[in-house]
């Protein structure tokens, strides 16, 4: 038997992004393979101030970065300006860094995810693929989970996480591909993708001087 969890919400939250982002990382992979790309191992890249950054999925053509793609999961609102405002950073701090860099996707997943938070995102040249909490409850409520419940019930995420626990392996990578379909994930995430798919080609990126250079004190 699983281990009583302290927070039934924030355990289902993770499991389910953590479901999520091995279904991106699926297309990712294959999407990337077919450009002569491939997902780095390295997550952890440093920007040219020496600040390090963790990035889900890194792409690479031979050693030079073309792409980032991240998911990030949301439970309270509250959180969503600081937490969207990091993904900004992060993205454009190393875009400034690695000319390469071609394409920044972030997917979104959870109730926190706001308006304002997703317009600042998208608004900041990074692409958002918006898992919506409907519609991943669409697909989750066919296996007796409810994923949109209210701040402050606890009752329903609790009986959710429950139930999440007893389903079988094969039954959560048939979760995984029916959210794939339901999301229309890889055909979201090839659109996406586009740009890295000429390694001759530049598409005029922005080039982000987000780093300033420390002037010398007197």
């Amino acid at each position: 038997m699983s281990p009583r969890v302290k927070d039934p919400a924030s355990a289902l939250g993770e499991a389910i992004g953590n479901l999520v982002e091995d279904a991106v990382r699926t297309i990712v992979e294959k999407i990337v393979k077919e450009y002569g790309c491939e997902i780095s191992h390295i997550k952890k890249l440093v920007d040219k101030a020496g600040i390090e950054f963790e990035i889900d999925l890194p792409i690479k053509r031979g050693k030079d970065l073309v792409a980032l793609v991240d998911v990030k999961y949301l439970r309270y609102k509250k959180h969503a300006r600081d937490k969207g405002s990091w993904v900004v950073v992060a993205h454009n701090r190393l875009r400034a860094s690695y000319p390469t860099i071609r394409k920044c996707i972030v997917t979104l997943i959870g109730h926190g995810w706001s308006e304002p938070a997703k317009k600042m995102i998208e608004t900041s040249c990074i692409d958002v693929i918006d898992a919506t909490p409907g519609a991943l409850n669409g697909v989750l409520k066919r296996y007796g989970i409810e994923f949109v419940w209210e701040e402050k019930d606890e009752e329903t995420p609790r009986r959710s996480w429950k139930k999440w626990q007893s389903i079988s392996e094969k039954e959560k990578q048939q979760i995984k591909s029916e959210i794939i379909y339901a999301l229309k994930l890889e055909e979201r995430l090839k659109n996406a993708l586009k740009s890295i798919s000429n390694p001759h080609h530049n598409n005029g990126s922005m080039r982000l001087d987000y780093i300033c250079e420390k002037k010398p004190s007197h």
